[in-house]
């Protein structure tokens, strides 16, 4: 089975009439799962939620294939959150700020800080609005 954005997963589970195989196809379930159902199932138009249900009934059948395959996390991957004392400049980093955003947020002695993963947490909730500031810039939001 395919990595699966949230979109198609809405989209398989909608609360619109659709053909249980299209629903399957549309989860990425491969043709050799898809194959152990009569073309009479595969063919009923069920809403969401009774898909779903479907899906409780059959999971033995849908097996090793209904598992979405994890994705190996990079080399490079740095926790933000990790208990190891970290700059605040490279736990932003870490979370995906980029680098050359960061002084419009906090000032250099600020970056500087070193904390751990605690105090950073507590940092960004005393700081939510410049983080929600920066979160917005980078989505490209305007208030």
């Amino acid at each position: 089975m395919k990595q699966l954005a949230l979109d198609e997963i809405i989209d398989a589970l909608s609360d619109e009439p659709a053909q249980i195989g299209d629903r399957l196809k549309a989860l990425g379930v491969e043709e050799e799962t898809i194959s152990k159902f009569s073309a009479e199932v595969l063919s009923t138009t069920v809403y969401g939620s009774s898909f779903l249900k479907f899906l409780q009934d059959n999971k033995d059948k849908l097996g090793e294939s209904a598992k979405i395959p994890a994705e190996a996390v990079p080399e490079d991957f740095v926790n933000a959150f990790d208990e190891a004392e970290m700059t605040l400049e490279d736990r932003l980093i870490a979370t995906g700020f980029p680098k050359e955003n960061l002084n419009e947020m906090f000032h250099e002695d600020v970056l500087r800080l070193a904390l751990n993963g605690d105090e950073f947490q507590n940092f960004i909730d005393t700081n939510r609005d410049k983080f929600v500031g920066g979160i917005q810039k980078l989505a490209g939001v305007t208030a």
